[in-house]
């Protein structure tokens, strides 16, 4: 079988084998300059791979360009192309003790009601730090693991020496907003199978989020006078009770006879707390002593097809 490897200083090496050789040994190729015919191949990342060198392969291949323009190629290319800095220090332990390596890893989710899944072509990429010495609570990171840091907001040039990986394990997740069990757990496996096109897309997925490096710093900066107007009181905010509320009006309308004076946030949050096979006007009854009262023909509504009626009244 012919394989393809992604190496230190953007080696893309294929190995093939010859029809024409006795032996069956492969001939291995560095094909860097031809990377984007190898875009759909799966590829595995080898020891000593650095973030750089996914840019070095835009060097030694410029036509990716024309697949990833969309994704701000030309302008991080650019920024590389500087060289790397170091991050800069915060005066936080955990934060300080910096990355110790940018992981690439699968985001999969699947609809249990519907058997659909979704996100299996994506990579999503952060980076990992170092296992903590002792418990950090301002990530709620407990000694012994890894905060994993989002990367979007970080400036390229920060990240270009650190180790790029993959994670082979993978964690299946409910995608179905209606069910109580949402962005849990439902399965988990591994996939070691990953295509170049993915790796790069991964890459730049995440480090233009927000765009381009100047789009990036503008965005950083925003979001940085947004956190100085919630500090010094300025900002003006509304509560999310009240900006719900306004948008479960119709559902509130639609399936039920009374609230009997209770607030919509309260009844709102005791619907998502309804487990999925579970009638609602009985739960919601017993969870409001009565005063919560379902209309009759939806009160022996499970709990997930409740809350897709809920939702489905406010569209």
């Amino acid at each position: 079988m012919d394989t393809l490897t992604l190496g230190p200083g953007a080696a893309l090496v294929a190995r093939d084998f010859s029809p024409r050789d006795a032996d069956d040994v492969p001939v291995a190729r560095n094909v860097a300059e031809h990377a984007v015919a190898y875009l759909f191949e799966p590829v595995a990342l080898l020891p000593g791979l650095k973030l750089g060198d996914i840019f070095r392969l835009f060097e030694a291949c410029p036509e990716l360009h024309a697949v990833f323009r969309r994704n701000w190629s030309f302008a991080v290319c650019e920024e590389a192309r500087k060289g790397p800095v170091p991050r800069p220090r915060h005066d936080h332990p955990a934060e300080d003790a910096g990355i110790e390596y940018l992981e690439l890893y699968w985001s999969w989710a699947l609809d249990t009601g519907s058997k659909v899944y979704r996100g299996v072509h994506r990579l999503d990429l952060h980076g990992v730090g170092p296992v903590l010495e002792a418990d950090c609570p301002t990530y709620d990171v407990k000694a012994g693991d890894r905060i994993r840091w989002a990367l979007s907001l970080t400036p390229v040039r920060e990240l270009l020496d650190l180790p790029l990986r993959l994670c082979e394990e993978l964690t299946i997740v409910e995608d179905d907003l209606d069910s109580k069990g949402w962005r849990e757990t439902v399965a988990t496996g591994r996939c070691a199978e990953v295509l170049l096109g993915q790796v790069i897309q991964g890459v730049l997925d995440e480090l233009c989020f927000h765009g381009g490096p100047q789009e990036k710093e503008e965005a950083s900066d925003g979001l940085k006078a947004q956190l100085a107007e919630m500090e010094a009181g300025t900002m003006r905010t509304t509560p999310a009770d009240d900006l719900f509320e306004e948008l479960d009006r119709p559902g509130f309308v639609a399936l039920f006879e009374t609230l009997g004076g209770i607030r919509p946030a309260e009844v709102s949050r005791a619907i998502r707390a309804i487990e999925d096979d579970e009638p609602v006007g009985p739960a919601l009854e017993r969870a409001f002593d009565g005063e919560v009262v379902v209309k009759m023909q939806f009160r022996s509504r499970p709990g997930r097809e409740f809350r897709k009626l809920f939702r489905a009244a406010g569209r």
